[in-house]
């Protein structure tokens, strides 16, 4: 049994690194993937490369194309506008339950939320709205829907990651204010509202993302 486990580990490490190097960018949409390339890099056999590739084929982020290999997920504008519907519907839902359910102490625990402080996340300003958007699903109390945008968020990684020079130069200061405006709902046990304003939030995110893109022109 101790003997399977570094090979289960390794395994494990390979496909956490090229999901990195995916969502990250460093290796760019529509790149093909060759077994034999990983196995080296990795300096494994093939078996432990083919295992992380399928994991990466079931979360949509890798394509098998038929007798060539692998190919890194294209990024498309209608896929990305479909995942900020997606994450509309789930935020929306988590919102509505926590204004209505959370606690007093888990709704007050968004007030660091209210401004954006570069000191407390080192990964900036991304880092900062990923917390805050984690910290709304959170809040529902539902594992199923706190699993669903925390992998949203992560597949959406790299479109932020194309898109975000395009953007560097925007001032975050609305997009804080809008922050506030939902934690201000949630503290005050407006459901609808909450959602209403988040909703509004992803859409506003979706227009700005898209037009990002497609000035870089990085999308089919």
């Amino acid at each position: 049994m101790n003997a399977v486990a570094p090979v289960r580990l390794l395994r494990v490490d390979i496909f956490h690194e090229l999901r990195e190097d995916i969502l990250t960018c460093r290796i760019p949409p529509a790149s093909e993937l060759r077994e034999g390339e990983l196995a080296e890099r990795f300096n494994v056999s093939k078996s432990p490369v083919r295992d992380a590739l399928s994991r990466l084929v079931q979360e949509g982020l890798v394509h098998v194309m038929p007798r060539q290999g692998y190919r890194v997920a294209p990024i498309s504008l209608r896929d990305v506008r479909d995942m900020f519907g997606y994450r509309a519907v789930l935020e929306g839902a988590c919102v509505r339950i926590a204004a209505e359910t959370a606690s007093v102490e888990g709704l007050d625990s968004l007030e660091p939320f209210r401004v954006f402080d570069a000191s407390r996340h080192p990964d900036g300003f991304i880092g900062y709205n990923r917390g805050f958007h984690q910290a709304l699903a959170k809040l529902s109390g539902n594992a199923r829907l706190l699993a669903a945008v925390a992998s949203q968020i992560d597949q959406m990684d790299r479109v932020v990651t194309l898109s975000l020079d395009a953007m560097r130069k925007r001032d975050p200061t609305r997009l804080i204010a809008q922050h506030g405006e939902i934690i201000d709902a949630l503290q005050g046990r407006e459901p609808r509202r909450a959602q209403t304003l988040v909703v509004r939030h992803v859409e506003e995110a979706q227009k700005r993302v898209c037009a990002a893109l497609l000035k870089l022109a990085v999308v089919e």
